[in-house]
């Protein structure tokens, strides 16, 4: 599970409800029956992001809600070579040994 989609889901619902404790009461406890669960466990299922479409449905339904827009997500991390690893491109020899082999 990425935690950014609890964060999300989390920040969302405390527009509806500014009540952190209530908040956190409703994504642990409430089943939510059109979607067959509870937000944690949609959330840790990998359907975060159906409860955050959901959340934005109730937002859009509501008052004054226009100006409500989705989390940028996060970028991903580049994976490759860290800052010193042109340091054992060019060498032959094993970084770690393996003892016996």
């Amino acid at each position: 599970m990425h935690y950014g989609i609890v964060r999300r889901i989390v920040t969302l619902a405390e527009l509806i409800e500014p009540d952190r404790a209530q908040v956190w009461t409703w994504f642990f406890e409430t089943h939510i029956h059109a979607l067959g669960g509870r937000p944690v466990e949609l959330a840790f299922h990998g359907r975060g992001q159906e409860v955050v479409d959901f959340l934005h449905e109730l937002l859009a339904r509501t008052k004054g809600a226009g100006n409500v827009t989705p989390f940028p997500r996060r970028p991903k991390r580049q994976v490759g070579l860290q800052p010193n690893g042109e340091l054992f491109i060019d060498s032959g020899a094993a970084v770690v040994a393996v003892p016996g082999r």
